[in-house]
């Protein structure tokens, strides 16, 4: 037996609420407080997608690294774009 935990089917309520929350919360929390799994929470998601506009999201999970150098004061350094060009520079 794996530790896998097993998921209810989603209701209408279920949709509903993501549908309204999905902007505001991710997709774990949502799916934590509805008790079906994250898979589901992005079905849900990706078929309302196809019939209506859904929000972009405002809240994304923090970056763990860069949560880690604010917590010990650490600045991180300036990240540069470089150019990238595809296959063979041309000679002149």
């Amino acid at each position: 037996m794996t530790g896998r935990k097993r998921s209810r089917p989603y209701i209408v309520d279920d949709v509903r609420y993501v549908h309204k929350h999905y902007a505001e919360m991710t997709a774990s929390e949502i799916a934590d407080k509805l008790g079906i799994s994250r898979f589901q929470v992005s079905k849900i998601v990706s078929e309302l997608r196809k019939h209506i506009d859904m929000p972009k999201k405002t809240v994304r999970r923090p970056n763990p690294i860069l949560k880690f150098l604010e917590e010990e004061g650490i600045k991180p350094k300036e990240v540069t774009k470089t150019k990238t060009t595809k296959g063979k520079s041309k000679k002149s």
